[in-house]
């Protein structure tokens, strides 16, 4: 499993930010689930393909429950590359819990419906927008087109994250309106300073962040500026940022200062040696006494 698949589920695995992503998609920023409404469903099914077995494995996936009845299973499959087969995938992992169910079902039950399966594709691309290959049929080859309206369609729901409106990225109220703010500033070439929502997961949104980007320096941030601040509540992406911007505005000035005080000395010494083999003594006792002297000998020097 790579750093990237590893980064995102971890944040999205968190109930808060599990249900604010299923909110705002689903239900246009309702909050119609809650953190307690969800447990975690099982994300591995069996199938065979000919002869052999094999297993798949969804990202992530949650029950949503009224009380103790599931009311719906919900899955959230990350993509950082657009996958053609993506409708595939998908239909198989749905298609596995609907069987859960009816394999489930005992013949004396008296209720004969079954809870609804929904996926969600989350693409976390910047430089390609996903917009075809959204379909089984667009993956199908069909040898006469009489068959056409009888071979059943699957689509799957595919969110473009870094191509979200400023109305869009406002519904959602958990960490993950940073995660968007990051992928847009990402696919726009700018620097993402960070929103001044509070932040409950900072940990995993600079993982998160780093496996986007490959960018080092959210390790840094980690060891550096969240050693100082106060894990309490109340932490903002923009302070976090911001905070590793002035420490490294700190850093470059004190590099600045020492890598001054090498060069001043670099070329005083070289002064001092030019004049002295000039038999500039005079010169060169004035220099050692006089900052003003010695300052106009460099500058002549320069």
């Amino acid at each position: 499993m790579s750093e990237k698949d590893i980064a995102e589920k971890s944040l999205l695995a968190y109930n808060d930010v599990f249900a604010d992503i299923v909110n705002a998609f689903i239900f246009g920023g309702e909050c119609k689930v809650k953190e307690s409404d969800l447990t975690d469903a099982q994300t591995d099914s069996i199938y065979k393909p000919f002869e052999s077995i094999k297993s798949q494995t969804r990202d992530v996936a949650k029950f949503w429950n009224k009380g103790k009845i599931h009311i719906g299973c919900i899955g959230l499959e990350n993509q950082t590359k657009i996958d053609k087969d993506m409708a595939l995938r998908v239909m198989n992992y749905d298609a596995a819990v609907y069987r859960s169910q009816l394999d489930g079902k005992k013949e004396d039950e008296k209720q004969d419906k079954h809870f609804p399966v929904v996926t969600l594709v989350l693409y976390f691309g910047t430089e390609q927008k996903w917009e075809k290959n959204k379909s089984l049929l667009e993956r199908l080859e069909i040898p006469d087109e009489k068959m056409l309206p009888f071979v059943n369609d699957f689509k799957i729901n595919v969110f473009n994250l870094a191509w979200l409106s400023d109305e869009e990225i406002a519904l959602f109220k958990s960490d993950f309106r940073d995660v968007l703010g990051y992928l847009r500033a990402a696919r726009l070439k700018q620097t993402y300073a960070g929103s001044k929502n509070e932040i409950a997961h900072i940990a995993a949104i600079l993982d998160l962040f780093k496996a986007l980007s490959g960018n080092n320096k959210f390790d840094e941030i980690k060891a550096n500026v969240l050693s100082s601040v106060k894990a309490q509540g109340g932490i903002k992406m923009f302070d976090v940022l911001q905070a590793n911007i002035n420490a490294g505005v700190s850093r470059g000035r004190s590099e600045g200062i020492t890598l001054g005080r090498s060069e001043g000395i670099d070329s005083a010494a070289h002064l001092f040696a030019t004049l002295f083999a000039q038999g500039r003594d005079e010169d060169a006792k004035r220099a050692a006494t006089d900052k003003a002297y010695l300052q106009q000998l460099l500058s002549e020097q320069a």
